[in-house]
């Protein structure tokens, strides 16, 4: 399917980054509209849900409309953001690409930094939204202490090690981005939103990051790009 069957996109999302941000921030950067739905309230993402519209129960939500009068439901952040790197290699084969349709092995390094990032938090979202794992017991005042031994245990040695292997992977392929790219790729999209959050807290110690400089300055850099620039003088962060 070319690119200029695509008649319309829908990003179905809440009123916050979370994991539509860099999916928002990518289409916006390579120049391709799209509609940017935010939940008004969490009665209206109920109520979606309710109806069946959303193939896994959960948003990001990517509706694709083409020429032919299809509409096309796609989820999962990771899956969308191939998405839109191949659309935007397709949009504009000359500019510099976000996704290395061309190279499988270089396609492959972005899939992987992208697929790690589930690997590198899974413990803190299990902390932090117990009733999604089915752990909602854990909310108990008597399973405190565990609770405050994982958020610990994941922010003095899980996090650290994981964010060390990014470390290492922008050491190793000396471009300054973490695929290796010429320029900034889906993946440092990807993990833009998380990083930023980590120097927010998000995970219980808003210093963590802090002690990795070279992702500090990997934050710095892709949000001082002009097109980034842009995006978020016209869009809250």
């Amino acid at each position: 399917m070319s690119s200029q069957e695509i008649t319309k996109l829908k990003l179905t999302y809440f009123d916050f980054g979370g994991k539509a941000e860099s999916i928002r921030v990518a289409l916006s950067v390579m120049g391709i509209p799209f509609e940017d739905f935010r939940f008004k309230d969490r009665e209206q993402f109920l109520q979606m849900k309710a109806s069946g519209q959303l193939n896994f129960g959960q948003v990001p939500m990517l509706e694709v409309w083409t020429g032919d009068g299809k509409h096309h439901v796609l989820n999962q952040s990771v899956a969308m953001m191939r998405f839109v790197g191949k659309l935007g290699a397709s949009r504009n084969p000359g500019a510099p690409q976000l996704y290395p349709v061309d190279d499988m092995f270089a396609a492959a390094r972005v899939d992987a930094i992208m697929d790690q990032e589930a690997d590198a938090f899974a413990g803190v979202r299990v902390s932090r939204y117990k009733e999604r794992f089915g752990l909602s017991f854990l909310n108990e005042e008597k399973h405190k202490p565990l609770v405050d031994e994982i958020v610990k245990e994941n922010n003095e040695v899980i996090i650290p090690r994981h964010l060390g292997f990014l470390v290492k992977q922008l050491k190793a392929n000396g471009s300054g981005w973490l695929a290796g790219t010429e320029g900034p790729s889906i993946a440092d999209h990807f993990w833009m939103p998380v990083l930023r959050s980590l120097q927010k807290g998000w995970s219980g110690d808003d210093s963590i990051l802090a002690k990795f400089p070279e992702l500090v300055d990997l934050v710095n850099r892709f949000m001082a790009l002009p097109d980034v620039e842009a995006y978020y003088k016209e869009h809250k962060d």
